[in-house]
């Protein structure tokens, strides 16, 4: 665990801010590439991503605020919702608030929205592993106790120590913490075979567009759904505290990806037709 990964000066560069902007940063990398690969209006495709990128980050951290159990918290000190450098991200709440404005956006300007999608779901796939190393240096999005050969212990008086004492597991905070499943470097990993799968194996074999992002909705809602079930860290609870607010995103994503991958689209009605 490493909140602050460097110093600049005075400055301290936290870990997950940092983690966070790497990733998007190649996130644009492989959009812009996919773009031109493609043929596609590169200037439109920045624009895309400027816009997608802002809503984006609103959203994820307005999840947080509201259904990570901190909007309290938030409501006595406002102006730490603008915080965002501090952590407090959800990351479904990119897709809430990120997807809808690219819907807008490509149609508005009546570009082929599904071509687009495809291209940012790489740089998407990407962004959101590596942004899982910037949770594990921070300490969140932690797992529950565990004793697996795997199993990390965080510092003293982290979240999962702060964890662990509300729940009366921890008696003292200044004791060591109890080890916990590595929810955070599982997810990087995952994610990672993720766009790796889609990068080398699909990328140039799909027909039909909207099948990249088709594709990702279902793996990633799959995963998503399987390791919130390991993780122990405050996020949201529904059904009597059965399944997390992430846990009903994603099998919302996983019927919204299948849809996309087996319903015809525009380009393929036009093909048939013709």
């Amino acid at each position: 665990m490493r909140p602050t990964l460097f110093t600049i000066g005075s400055i301290d560069v936290p870990s997950y801010y940092f983690m966070g902007m790497v990733g998007l940063t190649l996130g644009i990398f492989f959009a812009l590439w996919e773009t031109k690969r493609k043929n596609l209006d590169m200037r439109l495709s920045i624009n895309g991503i400027f816009w997608v990128t802002v809503m984006g980050y609103i959203g994820a951290r307005a999840m947080h605020i509201v259904f990570d159990g901190f909007l309290e918290i938030y409501l006595q000190k406002p102006l730490a919702m603008i915080a965002l450098w501090k952590g407090g991200l959800a990351f479904y709440g990119t897709v809430i608030f990120g997807l809808p404005t690219v819907v807008w956006f490509f149609r508005y300007h009546k570009a082929p929205l599904l071509k687009y999608l495809d291209l940012y779901t790489y740089g998407l796939a990407l962004g959101v592993g590596i942004g899982r190393l910037g949770c594990y240096l921070n300490g969140c999005c932690f797992g529950e106790i565990s004793s697996a050969s795997i199993a990390t212990r965080f510092i003293r008086f982290g979240l999962s120590a702060k964890n662990q004492f509300a729940r009366d597991i921890l008696l003292d905070l200044r004791n060591n913490p109890y080890p916990v499943f590595p929810s955070q470097m599982i997810s990087f990993i995952a994610n990672l075979l993720i766009f790796l799968f889609l990068w080398v194996f699909v990328r140039k074999r799909y027909k039909k567009d909207g099948t990249i992002f088709g594709l990702w909705m279902v793996l990633y809602g799959i995963f998503r759904f399987i390791i919130e079930f390991t993780r122990a860290d405050e996020r949201g609870m529904f059904f009597n505290n059965l399944l997390s607010s992430s846990q009903i995103i994603a099998i919302i994503s996983i019927i919204v990806g299948i849809a996309i991958m087996i319903l015809p689209n525009e380009s393929s009605i036009k093909k048939e037709s013709s």
